[in-house]
């Protein structure tokens, strides 16, 4: 994913901006890509899915109503997320209005006011969230299984916390989050669309004039984790039995990732063709839902294989996975399976690369993480580079089931 024309530039007041004109568009996709997630919670769990909310609840210039009505009154959209290292905020609107995205953006993300009355109100949508979460097995399982393999570890922070830290969360919190976390090496403006780089700087400038990022290097306290596997059956008020196993896998800088995002993709990726769909599903007709996952962070990464069955089913169909991760690790890919499987994840890579948006979060990911983002062809070579023998590798390195984790929800 990505285009290597971006221009990067860094303004006086020290913010990074990376630029990407797209002519045949009538639509600008704009925002702030952060360096900061839930690993960087500290010793309150759940503070930067918090701050994500809370930006969008009042500014010093702005009540909660007209931030929600400003850019929705012209058509637009206003978003962000948080993800583990990662926190985003943008917007998509028609260029005519791409100076008044600027202004909410920049408003929200360096202006907001954190009013007593809205935290509290704020807590209790949290809080919702949370139990929404803990209410839907397939989201509730992965959560909880993070926090079993990347214990005592900053990875294991839950993205919303939990109900006891969320209670815990004030204004100066917030503030303190944002002044060690929001620094310009820590920060980028991303602008995917029809607008000039000139008009971009523009507005920012303006927009921008009261603000000056701190220059204060942040420490992510990156470490390898202390891993123990851990075998956890617990009841659940679910119908169905769910199961997750997995293991410890290679951060985002590994030589071995590509291999891996390969034989993850051959294995349990999102194509009805995974092997895990067609050796287990297709043929015993034992789960509707079976996948595999590699995340890749910056100092581990995770893979693990998940499904969804009749608790009768659970036991046979965990037999089924090592079986196929069995054979992945015996028998290295022939030629034309090697391709295949790379032209499969090429053209997913090119398909993605079609939504602006991503562009604008990939584009972002990779200034604040690497000073730089890989263009879809650099992606596309790095797959194809990827040899049967590395593929084999990565299988035996990993797919050892003596080292992996399970958790297992079966019905009461």
């Amino acid at each position: 994913m990505g285009n290597s024309d971006y221009q990067l530039i860094t303004l006086n007041n020290g913010l990074r901006v990376a630029h990407l004109k797209v002519s045949s568009t009538l639509l600008v996709h704009c925002g702030f890509v952060i360096n900061s997630g839930s690993r960087d919670d500290g010793p309150i769990e759940g503070i930067a899915h918090f701050l994500e909310h809370m930006l969008f609840k009042g500014t010093q210039r702005r009540k909660t109503v007209h931030v929600l009505n400003h850019l929705e009154n012209v058509g637009g959209e206003l978003n962000a997320f948080t993800t583990k290292e990662l926190t985003s905020v943008y917007a998509t609107v028609q260029k005519k209005h791409f100076q008044r995205a600027v202004d909410i953006l920049v408003d929200i993300t360096f202006r907001s006011s954190f009013p007593d009355s809205e935290i509290q109100k704020e807590k209790t949508v949290i809080k919702d969230e949370i139990n929404m979460y803990l209410d839907n097995p397939d989201e509730n399982i992965y959560d909880e299984f993070q926090e079993m393999v990347f214990e005592n570890h900053p990875l294991a922070h839950n993205i919303l916390g939990t109900e006891k830290s969320i209670s815990q969360i004030n204004s100066q919190h917030l503030k303190q989050f944002i002044e060690n976390n929001y620094t310009s090496d820590n920060i980028v403006f991303v602008v995917v669309g029809n607008v000039s780089i000139n008009r971009t700087v523009e507005a920012l400038n303006k927009f921008m004039d009261d603000i000056n990022l701190s220059s204060l290097s942040k420490s992510h306290n990156y470490q390898p984790i202390k891993y123990l596997p851990k075998k956890v059956e617990k009841p659940s008020d679910f119908g169905q039995s769910y199961g997750i196993m997995g293991i410890p896998c290679y951060m985002d800088t590994h030589e071995m990732r590509y291999p891996m995002i390969l034989l993850n993709n051959l294995l349990g990726g999102p194509g009805m063709n995974s092997r895990l769909n067609l050796g287990i599903r297709e043929k015993y007709g034992f789960t509707y839902h079976i996948e595999s996952g590699y995340s890749a962070f910056s100092d581990t990464g995770l893979f693990h294989c998940y499904l969804s069955c009749e608790e009768q089913y659970l036991k046979r169909s965990f037999e089924l996975i090592r079986k196929e991760l069995q054979k992945l690790k015996n028998k290295k890919l022939g030629r034309l399976q090697l391709q295949q499987a790379k032209n499969q994840i090429s053209g997913n890579l090119i398909i993605s690369s079609e939504s602006r948006t991503g562009l604008l979060l990939h584009i972002g990911k990779g200034i604040v993480k690497y000073g730089r983002a890989n263009s879809i062809i650099e992606t596309i070579s790095k797959i194809e580079n990827v040899s049967a023998d590395q593929v084999l590798e990565a299988a035996n390195e990993i797919f050892n089931f003596e080292e992996f984790s399970e958790l297992i929800y079966y019905p009461e």
